[in-house]
């Protein structure tokens, strides 16, 4: 009799699992327009959840909506990463990435059109060139090295949530629309080099007075920073684990079941 029971029991679910396919594959579909190209795995772990692999890339090269991007991290950017985009024009910035996220996801319901929430964690190398001005002394006068190339070399870990909703379009395709998904995690390393003939020419007093400069200009904390001046570059090294914060913001991902 127990035996009877288990199996009129379990029965729905390996029905249910025989029924539907297990995996699937998505591509961002708004990858044309954001440079980014993204592909994901995901594999049902059962009626409501599931496992889901991204994987993304982007080719180091100017972002869109340069200049809505740049205001928000003139206003935000202090607060959410302990620096301070004043002097930094996130407008004019070239911006490659490469990274991995897995997330754990549960769908809400019975209906085919159904609400997610994932937990995720994300991993990502970025690799950057962005202008920035700096003052220097030099001959006992104060001048301005107007929007210099900075190149960062910045990796981080983070996670978060993310709430979005699957649609169906037909037997085996649909659409996942992704709403939003804020992370917080650590900048596990985050180094910016600058080379510029100007350095060449500064005596070591002059170097000293550029290493201070650069410190109060983008206000960064001494206790994650360290920044150093020679005659030929200027380097900007956190020599310990930064706070980090982002957002995933809206996407669409197309996807089919097989």
């Amino acid at each position: 009799m127990r035996k009877i029971l288990f199996i009129l029991l379990f029965l729905p679910a390996v029905l249910w699992a025989q029924k539907l396919p297990q995996n699937s594959l998505k591509v961002n579909a708004t990858g044309v327009l954001s440079k980014m190209l993204s592909v994901q795995y995901e594999r049902r772990l059962g009626k409501h959840w599931s496992f889901n692999n991204t994987f993304f890339y982007r080719k180091r090269s100017q972002i869109p909506l340069g200049n809505e991007f740049d205001q928000l991290a003139k206003k935000y950017s202090l607060g959410l990463t302990g620096v301070d985009f004043e002097h930094i024009f996130v407008d004019q910035a070239h911006l490659g990435v490469i990274g991995y996220s897995p997330e754990l996801r549960y769908y809400f319901g019975e209906r085919k059109n159904r609400w997610f929430l994932g937990l995720f964690g994300q991993f990502e190398k970025f690799d950057a060139i962005i202008p920035a001005s700096m003052d220097a002394t030099y001959q006992g006068q104060v001048i301005e090295i107007s929007k210099v190339p900075i190149s960062f070399d910045i990796r981080t870990s983070s996670g978060g949530i993310l709430i979005g909703k699957q649609f169906m379009l037909a037997k085996n395709l649909y659409l996942d629309v992704v709403i939003i998904g804020p992370h917080i995690g650590t900048g596990n390393k985050v180094y910016a080099l600058v080379q510029e003939d100007l350095l060449g020419q500064l005596n070591e007093s002059d170097r000293q007075n550029l290493e201070a400069s650069i410190y109060q200009r983008f206000d960064l904390n001494r206790k994650y920073y360290q920044v150093t001046v020679t005659e030929d570059k200027a380097e900007i090294n956190a020599f310990r684990k930064v706070p980090y914060a982002s957002i995933r913001g809206f996407g669409l991902n197309l996807g089919f079941y097989f």
